[in-house]
């Protein structure tokens, strides 16, 4: 089991200095980083190899950093990994795309699979041999959309594609997570005559034992949500063969009604993010009925981007009155949410624990790179990377500042509309490299 002791001193101050000033660590162990060495050697998530990998990697994880991090999501937006990484070939490891290696008839199921049983692994693991002592909780982050029937409730083709396009971007983690079996539509779809498999495709099957392992394998549930769509319903019979997923799934996603109506209001032009504040309350509603939840949830990422333009003067690039209200409205939405509640082991609970914006500063968003910014924080990128808290940074810190309440009205959302101009108004300077000094704390062969 190697180790780089770099990578975990560099982590280990980081995790101090948090601590130090009162901010607590929720760390995510797989945010589409594998190593290429283990792409190389078995092909990463195509192999049942790297189950063993990760779940080594999980337990230094746990053994280093586990006496100050007591929140842990085993795996983030593991939908959006398969499907950019091995459907339309866009993110790493780029297989699926136009003219690309893979298979996207079979590969994205091999790699859901895989995802899976690491996660399950994983979550044992803290149980069995860390949780006793160290007192934390794992859970593991979905991604979805809120989705509406393109031609509204009449049309039943529309209807069924709501019901295609949860199994296919939620359900197909989530239904394993609840019964230990693929949703029925993934079932349905994914094993039908395809091109380069005319004769029917296998779907993997999880045995009894990661079953066993799959089922309630998360303290919380974390939920990515940014926007919604619509679900239109798409039809492939006049193909016997299916292309692979992108057919398997049967539905059309897209921000705009018949009419070319946006399903909410748009951060900006050509944006994929749409305000849709309230079908958050109703997604909730339906993961805790659908999927009979009864561990608390946090919304993990939540956030609206601006379009990256390097023109704006600093006063204009701090004015960013859509995500103040894109993060206010959600906040709210919350509120509502949380008049449900669980009955925990721990007492009784609101469904929502936790929420956490994207993102704390502007950075390289994926594909997108530096063409569009998250950030509550502007980062000047031409200016040794100066940052200028935007309104919404200035106001998410008065609200985060308030006193925490227990009452129906917590803390001041819709009705704080000004913010304070002068603290932290000045530009910070980049964070200065520090020596990073080895730690001998619990070295473990």
């Amino acid at each position: 089991m190697g180790k780089n002791l770099e990578g975990i001193n560099y982590y280990n101050k980081l995790i101090d200095e948090l601590k130090a000033n009162h901010i607590e660590p929720f760390v995510t162990l797989f945010h589409w980083d594998l190593p290429n060495a283990l792409e190389e050697e078995y092909m990463g998530f195509l192999s049942s190899k790297i189950v063993d990998d990760f779940v080594n990697y999980a337990e230094i994880c746990f053994w280093e950093f586990g006496d100050r991090v007591k929140n842990w999501v085993t795996l983030n937006e593991p939908y959006r990994f398969t499907y950019a990484g091995y459907v339309q070939g866009t993110f790493a490891p780029g297989r699926g795309g136009e003219n690309q290696d893979g298979d996207p008839e079979t590969e994205p199921y091999i790699v859901a699979y895989n995802l899976l049983n690491c996660h399950a692994a994983a979550y044992r693991k803290y149980q069995e041999d860390f949780k006793d002592v160290q007192k934390g909780k794992v859970g593991i982050t979905l991604d979805t959309n809120f989705f509406k029937p393109f031609r509204g409730r009449h049309c039943k083709e529309d209807v069924k594609a709501v019901e295609y396009a949860y199994d296919f971007m939620f359900g197909l983690f989530m239904e394993p997570l609840t019964s230990g079996d693929w949703p029925k539509n993934v079932h349905k779809f994914a094993t039908t005559p395809s091109h380069h498999h005319p004769q029917g495709r296998y779907l993997p099957v999880f045995t009894d034992h990661q079953k066993k392992m799959l089922k309630q394998s998360y303290d919380f549930l974390g939920i990515n949500y940014y926007t919604a769509n619509f679900a239109k319903f798409k039809d492939d019979s006049s193909s016997s063969h299916s292309t692979g997923f992108l057919s398997d799934c049967h539905y059309e996603a897209s921000g705009k009604d018949p009419y070319g109506n946006n399903i909410g209001g748009v951060a900006f032009d050509g944006s994929w993010v749409y305000l849709c504040a309230h079908e958050l309350v109703d997604l909730l509603h339906h993961i805790k009925q659908a999927y009979k939840v009864e561990k608390y949830i946090v919304i993990t990422e939540n956030g609206a981007p601006d379009k990256n333009d390097d023109g704006k003067t600093y006063e204009e690039a701090r004015n960013d009155e859509f995500r103040l209200k894109y993060i206010k409205w959600h906040l709210e939405a919350i509120r509502r949410v949380n008049t449900v509640r669980l009955l925990t082991s721990e007492g009784t609970k609101p469904l929502v624990m936790g929420y956490f914006v994207w993102s704390f500063t502007d950075s390289f968003e994926w594909s997108s790179g530096y063409t569009v910014r998250f950030g509550m924080n502007y980062v000047d990128y031409k200016n040794n990377l100066q940052r200028y808290p935007k309104k919404s940074a200035l106001w998410f810190k008065k609200f985060l500042s308030e006193d925490k309440l227990w009452e129906p009205r917590k803390r001041s959302l819709i009705s704080v509309d000004e913010v304070d101009e002068v603290a932290n108004g000045a530009p910070v300077n980049a964070t200065q490299a520090i020596e990073v000094v080895q730690k001998q704390k619990k070295a473990k062969a």
